[in-house]
């Protein structure tokens, strides 16, 4: 049954047409940044639609999923405030107060309406997108045409998926020229991915280091397309024993790097931690290489392997760490009052 309230207007028809128009002129946005040197407000702008574009399709599909105009409006646009009124007996019932806002859903209430119709997209992905939409436009980096690049990549099985599957159509014939662009990128972006994977298995990583190397981006631009430099390949140079000058080269803009650093960065962010919200670290140097890539809680080094002689202290049982291994399988503690036993004895 349709709502009560005043409900805004909604032309599903127009909500799809401004998808795919916002689709179309990120993909084009993105085009003029790849051969404008990456030009920031470029960069920007393609995030800026092709998010959007995909919000609006997501939109109109869950407006698509009702026959009642007034009900495909009730579930795109924000609810009015429900509060609590007296039923004159004693008891409350929740009334809505207002009318419908001219605001729509966000992403979090897209998910839960596509939940409830049973409408399958990989939120993953979605997710991991608006996180490098805010990045692009709170942070306003200088160099974004590599981040961008991944963007697009990723979209395109997304979007595929979701044309195909959900609306039953044809991406080529809705989207024409801007869909080839992005098959072509994203098969690029498949094809040299294949490749860097190839050459960092010539480059023996540490192997503990290799899910943080997938995860390293060009300090310069942000794309994941990192190779390992040929130079260190030529010379037989490998990332576990010489990591103090392997370089790593972005395919995306030319920059060079040393990886290790990279593959650290990876790590800590992985496992950050905030001591005002009572949280501890879960990483720290390693005592044997020095390099801070020690698991706390595994009680091993991801960089080279070493693990704690002693794991828990004999006399409590008490875990031990790094700084502990230096007295005998005893925790501080025991330690301590061992030694102050055998002065006073």
């Amino acid at each position: 049954m349709a709502p009560k309230f005043p409900m805004p207007g909604l032309d599903a028809a127009k909500l799809r047409e401004n998808a795919l128009t916002s689709i179309r002129l990120g993909v084009e946005d993105f085009e003029r940044c790849r051969h404008q040197e990456g030009d920031p407000a470029r960069a920007l702008s393609a995030i800026r639609n092709l998010f959007a574009g995909v919000l609006l399709l997501f939109k109109y599909k869950i407006a698509a999923c009702v026959n009642d105009p007034a009900d495909a409006a009730a579930l795109i646009f924000n609810p009015p405030e429900i509060l609590p009124h007296s039923n004159g007996d004693g008891g409350i019932e929740w009334v809505p107060v207002g009318k419908f806002k001219p605001t729509t859903i966000d992403v979090g209430t897209i998910q839960k309406r596509f939940e409830t119709f049973e409408i399958d997209v990989d939120w993953g992905v979605i997710e991991k997108l608006q996180a490098c939409r805010n990045h692009l436009e709170h942070l306003h980096p200088a160099h974004t045409l590599g981040e961008v690049a991944d963007f697009v990549a990723e979209l395109f099985p997304v979007l595929r998926d979701f044309i195909q599957t959900e609306l039953g159509e044809s991406p080529a014939t809705i989207l024409g020229d801007a869909w080839q662009l992005m098959l072509l990128h994203h098969n690029f972006f498949v094809d040299i991915t294949k490749r860097c994977e190839e050459a960092w298995s010539e480059a023996c990583p540490p192997e503990g280091m290799k899910p943080w190397l997938k995860e390293c981006k060009c300090s310069k631009c942000s794309s994941t397309l990192l190779a390992p430099a040929q130079e260190n390949l030529d010379a037989g140079d490998t990332v576990e024993y010489n990591d103090d000058r392997f370089k790593a080269t972005c395919i995306a803009c030319g920059h060079t790097a040393l990886i290790a650093p990279l593959m650290v960065d990876a790590l800590e962010k992985a496992h950050s931690y905030d001591p005002r919200d009572g949280g501890e670290p879960s990483v720290e140097n390693c005592n044997q290489c020095g390099r801070g890539t020690f698991l706390i809680h595994e009680q091993s080094c991801l960089w080279c392997s070493a693990e704690l002689e002693y794991t828990e202290c004999e006399m409590c049982e008490e875990g031990l760490g790094q700084e502990d291994q230096d007295n005998g399988g005893l925790c501080s503690y025991h330690a301590y009052s061992y030694e102050k036993f055998m002065r006073e004895d």
